[in-house]
C-alpha cells in the first residue's frame, strides 16, 4: 500500500513539475545543476534547519518558508527563528524520526524547492520530482557564496554582492584595529562544548583570530569537530572560554577538573550569541561573530555601543527585521526571544 501511495505521489509531483509555466537551471554548491521554477514562493529546508533558514532570512525571503522547526530543535532556544519568520511557529515538522525528509508530508506541502546540506535528501526528493538545492558551508567564503546562491534562487540576485561587500568591509574595519594589537596583548581563547569536551566548529579558529584572540586549538587542524581530553584543556588553561549554550557555564563550574581553569575561576566565560543560529557556528551572522569577539576581548578598541549599532543595522538590512536595543541585547547575551 505504501509503494502504491508513493507511486501516486510521484506521478502527481511529476505532473506539477511539468505544468510549471517556466523553469530555469541553477548550479548549487556541490556543482549539481538543478531545474527550479522561475518564481519560487514556497521553500522547505531539511536537515540543519536553523542554519539553512538563516540564508533564507539573509536574502529577505523569510516569508517563503513553508514549514515549522523539526521536533529536535528546542523552540525556546531557537525562538529568534519565529521573530524572523513568524509562520514557522506551529508549522508542520517535515522530518522523520531519523531526521530525514518525510516524503509524504513534503509532497503534501508542495514546495517549489527544498534547501538542504544532504545529498541523500536530494536523492530521495528527486524520486518525487521535487528539486533540491544543496548548500556547502565550511569556511567564511562559503557563507558569502551561500548568500549569493540563495539570493539568485529566491529572486533577489543583487543581495549576494551587497552581503559580500558588507562582510568584507566590516572585516577590514575590524582588522585595521586588531592588527595593531600586539600578540602578547591578545588573550588565549578556547571555544568549547564542555559536555563532550570538544571544540565544536572549525570556523571558530577563524573568527577568534580575526576578533583579536589566540585560539589554543588553532594548530592547522582540519577536523570540523575537535575532540579534546580534559588534560589538554587544563594544560592549555586559556584566558577566556567561549561556550555555545548558557547551560554550559554551570557545566564548567560543576566539573571537578574544568572548574580549576583560570577562566572559570575569574568568570571569563563567554556565551556565544544566538540569533537565527548560534553565532559561533556556521551562519550568515558569522561576520557579527568577529565583531562580538573583538568587542568582548578588546572592549577599549571595540565599544559595546558600536556592536549594538552594527547588529541592529545587519538585521534590518539583510533580515528585513527591525530590532529594538533590548532585543539586540538579548541576542548578544544568548537570551531567548520573548
Amino acid at each position: 500500500m505504501r509503494k502504491l501511495a508513493l507511486g501516486v505521489m510521484t506521478t502527481l509531483a511529476m505532473g506539477l513539475l511539468a505544468a510549471q509555466a517556466s523553469a530555469r537551471d541553477i548550479v548549487d554548491m556541490t556543482g549539481r545543476t538543478v531545474t527550479v521554477p522561475d518564481t519560487i514562493d514556497r521553500v522547505v529546508t531539511i536537515g540543519s534547519v536553523p542554519v539553512i533558514n538563516s540564508f533564507v532570512f539573509a536574502v529577505g525571503k523569510a516569508e517563503t518558508l513553508a514549514m515549522g522547526l523539526p521536533a529536535r530543535f528546542n523552540p525556546q532556544r531557537w525562538a529568534w527563528q519565529f521573530v524572523f519568520a513568524p509562520q514557522l511557529e506551529g508549522g508542520p515538522d517535515l522530518q522523520d524520526s531519523n531526521y530525514g525528509p518525510d516524503i509524504e508530508k513534503i509532497v503534501d506541502i508542495a514546495p517549489d524547492v527544498v534547501l538542504s546540506f544532504e545529498q541523500t535528501t536530494a536523492d530521495m526528493l528527486a524520486t518525487v520530482g521535487i528539486p533540491t538545492v544543496l548548500l556547502r558551508i565550511q569556511a567564511p567564503e562559503d557563507v558569502k557564496d551561500g548568500v549569493r546562491l540563495v539570493g539568485e534562487l529566491l529572486g533577489n540576485p543583487d543581495i549576494g554582492e551587497e552581503y559580500a561587500r558588507y562582510f568584507d568591509a566590516t572585516l577590514a574595519r575590524i582588522a585595521a584595529k586588531v592588527d595593531a594589537i600586539p600578540q602578547e596583548q591578545r588573550p588565549t581563547v578556547l571555544y568549547l562544548n564542555p559536555v563532550n569536551v570538544t571544540q565544536p566548529h572549525l570556523v571558530a579558529e577563524w573568527w577568534i583570530r580575526a576578533g583579536g584572540g589566540r585560539s589554543v586549538t588553532d594548530n592547522g587542524r582540519s577536523e570540523e569537530v575537535l575532540t579534546l581530553s580534559t588534560e589538554t584543556v587544563i594544560g592549555a588553561n586559556p584566558d577566556v572560554i567561549i561556550v555555545l549554550d548558557p547551560s554550559h557555564v554551570e557545566t564548567l563550574r560543576a566539573d571537578a577538573n574544568l572548574s580549576q581553569l583560570d577562566a572559570v575561576k575569574t568568570g571569563r566565560i563567554l556565551v556565544a550569541p544566538i540569533g537565527a543560529h548560534t553565532w559561533g557556528n556556521r551562519t550568515v551572522e558569522q561576520i557579527l561573530t568577529v565583531l562580538w569577539a573583538a568587542s568582548a576581548l578588546h572592549p577599549d578598541q571595540f565599544p559595546h555601543s558600536e556592536l549594538v549599532a552594527e547588529v541592529t543595522n545587519f538585521y534590518q538590512t539583510f533580515f528585513a527585521t527591525e530590532l529594538s536595543d533590548q532585543q539586540v541585547e538579548a541576542i548578544l547575551s544568548s537570551t531567548a526571544a520573548s
